[in-house]
């Protein structure tokens, strides 16, 4: 972009533009809003490493074979006891368990996962340590007596449990998790080896009935669930699984500890997607976890013996193993472990509900869990220093760089040091540079070095809203510049094709600067050079450019007058670009009013910021097809910004029927009857005969309550008939909202021509017909709408949404 003065500028606004391969990461891309900013990551050192790592590694492997827990989406839980290893118990509603299923005596579980599907899946081992894996169907099953999960006409047991019992060999699965695409995943520790259960269960529902010729392209209702072998799921070679964990988000996370080989090396954890698995992220300074569960967007978590918090690592899927191990989060996972501690060490409840909860007690000393919440505590570094990832070449020699402008929320106790060094030569920046420091916010330095000064508008570009998300304000929030200078010399302007960029951010570890961008304006627009004689000007440039000392007085006067030309040319880019507020596109949000009504639009209407710019850049193009059919279409359109969701229909178009039609000319285009110029082969005479008992029913039961039926009187159909001109429905789906349903009614009610009487009617399947359906004419498909649990006042008997069994571990939940 070029100002009024024929400036132009570089701005540094997008990750990438920044080099942040520093190994303690601690700057970060933060999206704020619709723009990302730069800050500093919370961060801390941690010292965990103990003096006999392979001991405390064998007590973390004993500690994550504790009996597990899980948790459901509604806050009930499972568990199991020491001193019953074979029976799972559930609670949460009250403060004593119940029982949710009992095994064999000579069984013990080692493991579960509630699945949101309404499945828990377990795995026990008998006193061979042969695993079984049972699917409990909390939700019920089909009471024919068959088995609800595998497809086997044969077997007849409990159809709310199915089992699988592995063979007598050396693969025997000892974790399990559920996963959010359905299904689970399971584990074999000590071979590295994996299966994964799919489908869904079978409950008891209806089934429509089929005559024997009618092709069905497969059977009604859900797949049974299967259990199949996944060797392309691989951990790396010599590391020893720990434990596993699965996110909401679509991941599988393993827990590792390092080969016997690498005995000083972190733990570390890799990530299965799909069909790929990752390879393994160092966690920095934590040998010996035994648990692991997700937090949030790329952040898992882990617990490490007697700590009273968890650790909180970002851990991104890559294919190659980072240099340096990532460091721990600077967010803060405080445990409590319940009465007299009795829940120490306890691993995290395995399932998929958020946010991942530990088992703990209440006072009175009975199990529940709590939710693993962030404890707000600041722990930014002090000072965080980060370069241009380029360097700036401006194409011409000689350029004198003229001003910094940074977008950014200075908290208070915060700052940002910005060092620029320019040359003729680009090896002379890349090696060691002599550096000239501009001050903004808190961040200290000399008295009279440059300093940003902060500028009451989101931006110095004229109308243009900025990037940064905060409402400016006084000194800590939005647009500040200063003059670009080499403070400590006699002439003090900065010179040289290509500029160089650190940037220093500072805040004392209690906060953080956010940039936004920073723009380097270029080169200088001088009022001395430009409008002065000659006399004010310096005239031993060579001489004292490389001069120490005080700013001679040909230099302070130009940067003096760089003040007023800093507040002029503001003001003259504003003027030279005032033709932006006439423009929808571009013009500022609290003019579009304003501008609306110089196209007659009525500004009550409560659109959004993005309607009313698309809905005034059509305006004049709108007021041609007023009062048409396309006209009102594309209107809606706009204000709603909905494609598909409503179908506009002329109520005379329904008297057609595909009966004997006589006498009628189909080679109209775009005529609703067909889907092009097709040539007639149907037959009607007049307009309205109707040939067919049966077909006249149909047709008029559309209609029923607006005709006063009399025994098929002749006059009261003609009646019927007439009343169907001048007539509009405008048929809009049911899931549009209430307040987008009221604004479809009142752009009707203002565009359409005043003797046409119009209804808005809310249409409740997904496919609309008239009497016989013509696709993209008066009728439209969409996706089909996700199943929830009935709610009162909003769901429809037979429509969409189910009254069942909650998907709960304490049954007690559901009266």
């Amino acid at each position: 972009m070029i100002d009024v003065n024929r400036q132009k500028f570089w701005m540094l606004s997008e990750p990438g533009q920044f080099d942040l391969q520093d190994p303690a990461g601690s700057v970060v891309w933060c999206r704020k809003k619709a723009h990302p900013v730069l800050r500093m990551k919370r961060t801390r050192t941690l010292e965990l490493m103990p003096q006999n790592i392979v001991q405390t590694r064998i007590q973390a492997k004993l500690l994550s074979n504790q009996p597990p827990s899980t948790v459901d989406a509604y806050g009930t839980w499972a568990y199991v006891v020491d001193e019953m290893p074979h029976e799972i118990l559930g609670g949460g509603v009250f403060p004593d368990p119940v029982e949710i299923i009992t095994f064999a005596e000579t069984e013990r579980v080692v493991d579960m996962s509630m699945n949101p599907e309404g499945v828990l899946y377990v795995i026990s081992r008998d006193e061979t340590d042969i695993s079984t894996v049972y699917m409990v169907n909390l939700k019920g099953a089909k009471d024919d007596g068959k088995n609800a999960f595998l497809d086997d006409e044969q077997t007849a047991e409990d159809t709310n449990v199915a089992s699988v019992r592995f063979p007598q060999g050396d693969n025997q699965p000892d974790r399990i998790v559920a996963l959010a695409s359905g299904g689970a995943l399971l584990l074999d520790r000590e071979h590295n080896t994996f299966w994964q259960i799919v489908g869904k269960p079978i409950r008891e529902q209806p089934l429509a009935m089929y005559p024997p010729e009618t092709p069905r392209p497969c059977a009604d209702g859900p797949m049974p669930q299967e259990l199949i072998d996944r060797p392309d799921l691989i951990v790396p070679e010599g590391f020893e699984v720990v434990d596993m964990a699965s996110s909401p988000e679509g991941e599988t996370a393993v827990l590792l500890f390092p080969p016997e080989a690498e005995p000083d090396n972190p733990a570390a954890i890799v990530l299965i997607a799909g069909e790929t698995v990752s390879a393994p992220v160092y966690l920095g300074g934590v040998p010996a976890p035994f648990s692991i569960g997700w937090v949030r967007e790329d952040e898992w978590t882990v617990l490490c013996e007697d700590q009273k918090e968890a650790f909180g690592f970002t851990v991104p899927f890559l294919s190659q193993t980072p240099d340096e191990p990532v460091r721990v989060s600077g967010i803060r996972y405080p445990l409590n472990w319940g009465k007299n501690n009795s829940q120490k060490n306890a691993r995290l409840c395995n399932g998929l509900s958020q946010p991942v909860c530990y088992p703990s007690t209440d006072k009175q000393g009975h199990f529940m869990t709590r939710p693993l919440y962030p404890l707000s505590f600041p722990s930014y570094p002090a000072e965080v220093t980060v370069s241009a990832a380029h360097i700036i070449d401006s194409g011409e020699p000689h350029t004198v760089w003229h001003r910094l402008m940074l977008e950014a929320h200075l908290p208070k106790g915060t700052g940002v040091i910005v060092h620029v060094s320019a040359s003729e030569n680009r090896e002379e920046l890349e090696n060691d540079p002599e550096r000239f420091n501009h001050y903004f916010g808190a961040a200290s330095g000399p008295s009279d070095a440059p300093r940003g000064t902060w500028i009451s508008d989101t931006s110095e570009v004229p109308f243009f809203p900025g990037l940064l998300a905060d409402t400016p304000k006084d000194g800590t929030a939005g647009v500040f510049g200063v003059l670009i200078q080499r403070y400590g010399y006699e002439i003090r302007s900065l010179k040289g094709r290509y500029l160089k960029v650190d940037m220093t951010l500072t805040g004392g570890g209690q906060a953080t600067p956010e940039i936004a961008a920073l723009r380097i304006y270029y080169p200088r627009f001088s009022y001395l050079d430009r409008y002065l004689p000659e006399l004010y000007r310096e005239t031993e440039i060579r001489q004292r450019a490389q001069t120490t000392g005080q700013a001679g007085g040909s230099d302070f006067l130009q940067r003096f007058l760089c003040l007023f030309e800093g507040m002029l040319t503001d003001m003259e880019n504003r003027v030279a670009a005032s033709h932006m507020l006439t423009n929808p596109v571009c013009a500022p949000a609290q003019v579009l009013d304003w501008l609306g009504q110089w196209v007659a639009l009525s500004d009550d209407d409560g659109l959004s910021e993005e309607r009313k710019r698309l809905l005034i850049g059509e305006a004049t193009a709108l007021y041609r097809k007023r009062g048409t059919i396309k006209g009102l279409a594309r209107t809606l359109e706009l204000v709603t910004g909905l494609e598909g969701e409503f179908v506009l229909l002329e109520d005379f178009r329904l008297r057609r029927t595909f009966a004997t039609i006589l006498g009628r000319d189909f080679s109209i285009e775009n005529d609703p009857l067909l889907m092009a110029e097709i040539p007639n082969a149907n037959s009607y005479l007049g307009d309205t005969l109707i040939l067919g008992q049966e077909e006249k029913k149909e047709f008029l039961a559309l209609y029923g309550v607006d005709i006063p039926w009399d025994n098929g009187d002749p006059d009261v159909v003609d009646n019927f008939y007439a009343r169907l001109g001048n007539r509009l429905t405008v048929l809009v789906h049911k899931q549009v909202n209430k307040e987008t349903f009221g604004l479809i009614h009142r752009v009707v009610a203002g565009e359409i021509p005043a003797h046409i009487e119009f209804r808005v009617v809310p249409a409740t399947k997904p496919l609309i017909i008239s009497i016989y359906s013509l696709l993209g004419v008066d009728t439209y498909t969409r996706n089909e709408p996700r199943r929830r649990t009935a709610r009162v006042g909003e769901s429809y008997l037979g429509r969409y949404d189910f009254i069942r069994k909650l998907a709960v571990l304490d049954e007690r939940l559901e009266p």
